[in-house]
């Protein structure tokens, strides 16, 4: 889905409006030296700074974190500004592995939340229980022992 690995039979093609946000279980955006504040401007080139801060303000990200070299900040503050940047891009496609790693209980209640409202589409890899009954879906597909069955 992502493109990364190559087809070994067919074609694909997303629709012109399609845009993919994701969070991969490594975290591994915002780690280079720069700091947050850099870095995630650069990401959305077109945003006023005071913007940028304000939005990485309401996902927990003070000054105190924005103008750290991004290589210093905790998976749990990576993926609070991952989250941001989602919102940033207005995505309607999420991929999402693992994205209560790292997170304290009142950002992953937060998380529930917004990902039970959201209305696009939401590719949800998890081992968290209890998120797993907070976000309704209407299909869910579980892999184990190499087999996908959907329940």
């Amino acid at each position: 889905m992502l493109g990364r690995v190559p087809l070994d039979d067919g074609a694909h093609s997303l629709g012109p409006s399609v845009r993919i946000g994701e969070i991969d279980q490594a975290r591994g955006r915002f780690l280079g030296a720069e700091t947050l504040l850099d870095a995630f401007s650069a990401e959305v080139a077109d945003w006023p700074t005071a913007e940028v801060r304000t939005l990485l303000a309401k996902f927990g990200l003070t000054s105190e974190h924005v103008l750290r070299p991004a290589a210093t900040l905790s998976p749990g503050e990576r993926t609070r500004a991952a989250l941001a940047l989602l919102q940033a891009r207005g995505v309607n496609v999420l991929v999402l592995d693992e994205p209560t790693n790292h997170l304290d209980l009142p950002a992953i209640e937060q998380l529930e939340q917004a990902l039970d409202a959201y209305t696009g589409t939401l590719l949800l890899v998890t081992h968290d229980r209890r998120m797993l009954e907070a976000v309704h879906t209407n299909r869910r597909l579980v892999v184990d022992a190499g087999r996908v069955t959907e329940l």
